[in-house]
């Protein structure tokens, strides 16, 4: 009878255990690990995924460090190569957060700046949870897209809003000309 007991209660475990979804799935970093090519002097550069996307990955430092496909590049052939026995391999680990980067390696003033996240915002996101949290800093644009509602955030607050956003599958892209920020899904972006 104990043995049932325990089967059973180990059943009902093993199907109750939430299976954590994956950020990037396989196809999205097999087109980011594209780098291109160059044939009789002409680039092709890597699809638009790869080439326009802003990434997030997690430093040793408690920190989020905003890259890019070009940026990881760089930190995989100079720090990381001997770990990941390829750059598509580092990429799942590092935008899937299971690998977080060492902070001393990406002190120079070229690299892109890395951020804490604003207690306050993570704080309001635990509590709305995510699909309120986009509903509140979203708007509707004239053209029926979505994008950020600038108006209600704070400057300290921009990059744990669209880092909370890139962490649940949607990505950022901005008008410059318009001065809009675009919300997207990831997914969309690679179909």
């Amino acid at each position: 009878m104990k043995k049932i007991i325990t089967l059973i209660m180990l059943f009902c475990l093993l199907i109750s255990c939430e299976r954590k979804e994956l950020n990037f799935s396989e196809e999205m970093i097999e087109k980011l690990a594209d780098p291109g090519e160059v044939k009789n002097g002409v680039i092709r550069l890597p699809p638009p995924p790869a080439s326009f996307s802003d990434l997030y990955v997690l430093t040793n430092n408690n920190e989020i460090l905003l890259s890019s496909v070009g940026e990881l590049l760089f930190l995989y052939k100079g720090y990381y190569s001997k770990e990941f026995n390829s750059f598509e391999s580092f990429l799942d680990a590092v935008l899937n957060h299971e690998f977080v980067l060492d902070k001393r390696l990406y002190k120079k003033p070229t690299y892109l700046e890395s951020f804490k996240l604003n207690p306050n915002i993570e704080e309001e996101y635990t509590d709305l949870g995510f699909n309120s949290f986009l509903k509140k800093y979203s708007r509707e644009t004239v053209s029926k897209r979505l994008a950020l509602n600038r108006k209600i955030i704070k400057e300290d607050e921009y990059s744990t809003v669209v880092y909370i956003l890139f962490k649940n599958g949607y990505d950022i892209s901005s008008d410059c000309y318009l001065g809009i920020d675009y919300i997207r899904k990831r997914e969309d972006s690679f179909k």
